[in-house]
């Protein structure tokens, strides 16, 4: 990157020397940049958040914003140009949106991410699993799925826009929907088969579901499908299949999850209500064999009736207080995972200025 700067500042001599080893030292057919982009996508955290940063820092030099797209569009427009141009546009768009939202293969959805007892010095598996909706199917890893999705369409080439520097970005684009695709089907995956560590929103999963079967899957394939002759021009080829799909069962399973839970509620509150029906039967047959009692000995009888009512309001207070119980667990376990959020984002945080 060093020996390759876009502009006509002179290059140091060992920058030189080592671009050139390194170049004797690998095959004429092997892809330098594969490993120079690998590189870069590494360090992928710091890079969204720097690009986002010097997306609103102002070039003294320029006086305008770096990663400007108009920075990127500057010059003369003429007829042979202007169709270049418009490209040009929709994929430094992409790109740009691309690098502040994700990682080089979509690593925020497609791949659960290492806890603190899985990197060594902690206790692994002492804490429990979060849900999947927490972690990789975040509802704003959604909203920026949809528009990556949609500036990436927006890449396909138009007429007068066929050209061999068009088609390498196109190809690029067209294998990034595909990942994106995998990525967001190995999750759905995941949390469809009572892999994602429970307690999921299945509103946020049908959503998903909603959003893979409707969108993302449908038009990442028909990119394919209408992009793929107009790379074969080029000696560029796009694979015939689209990798990790989720199965149309899965997917039902998916956009059903809403009544499903809807309905496990009604059963549970049902079977709440037939146990305090229980609990009153139990008690109402001793009520019945003492009032028979009740004209020999009505003292006695007044203190069995106050015993039996007695013990069916300790009944129902044993129930109520086993529903209190499960719902201070319940906020006790959300607390637990907010704090823990905030922790993670404080700690990223903290990461971050320290590279600065």
């Amino acid at each position: 990157l060093k020996a390759t700067r876009p502009d006509d500042t002179p290059v140091k001599g060992k920058h030189v020397e080592r671009l050139v080893g390194v170049t004797y030292q690998v095959s004429s057919r092997y892809d330098l940049y594969d490993s120079v982009l690998r590189k870069i996508w590494e360090h992928q955290a710091s890079l969204k958040a720097r690009l986002r940063e010097l997306r609103r820092t102002i070039d003294p030099k320029r006086k305008d914003k770096y990663f400007n797209s108009k920075q990127l569009l500057s010059g003369d427009t003429t007829p042979e140009n202007v169709a270049f141009r418009a490209f040009l546009s929709r994929y430094a768009h992409y790109v740009l949106l691309r690098a502040q939202c994700f990682g080089g293969a979509f690593d925020e959805i497609g791949r659960e991410l290492i806890g603190k007892g899985g990197r060594g010095g902690g206790k692994s598996g002492s804490k429990a699993v979060k849900p999947i909706t927490s972690t990789q199917l975040r509802p704003e890893h959604l909203e920026a799925a949809t528009m990556v999705l949609k500036a990436g369409v927006a890449c396909t080439m138009k007429d007068g826009e066929e050209d061999e520097n068009c088609a390498i970005a196109l190809e690029r684009v067209a294998a990034d929907l595909m990942a994106l695709s995998t990525a967001v089907a190995k999750a759905l995956n995941k949390a469809l088969t009572e892999q994602g560590g429970g307690d999921a929103d299945p509103a946020l999963i049908q959503k998903w579901c909603i959003f893979y079967s409707e969108q993302l899957f449908p038009q990442t394939k028909s990119m394919v499908k209408k992009t793929s002759p107009k790379l074969d021009a080029y000696g560029l080829f796009l694979p015939s299949r689209m990798g990790t799909t989720v199965s149309p069962e899965l997917i039902q399973k998916g956009l059903k999850g809403v009544e499903q839970q809807q309905d496990d509620e009604e059963a549970d509150e049902d079977d709440i209500v037939e146990e305090k029906g229980e609990i009153t039967n139990k008690a109402t047959p001793k009520k019945a064999a003492s009032s028979s009692a009740a004209a020999a000995s009505p003292s006695k009888q007044q203190e069995k009736d106050v015993n039996d009512d007695t013990v069916d309001e300790e009944d129902e207070e044993e129930v109520v207080e086993e529903e209190e119980v499960a719902e201070e667990e319940e906020e006790e376990d959300e607390e637990e995972e907010e704090e823990e959020e905030d922790d993670e984002d404080f700690e990223y945080d903290e990461e971050y200025y320290d590279d600065e």
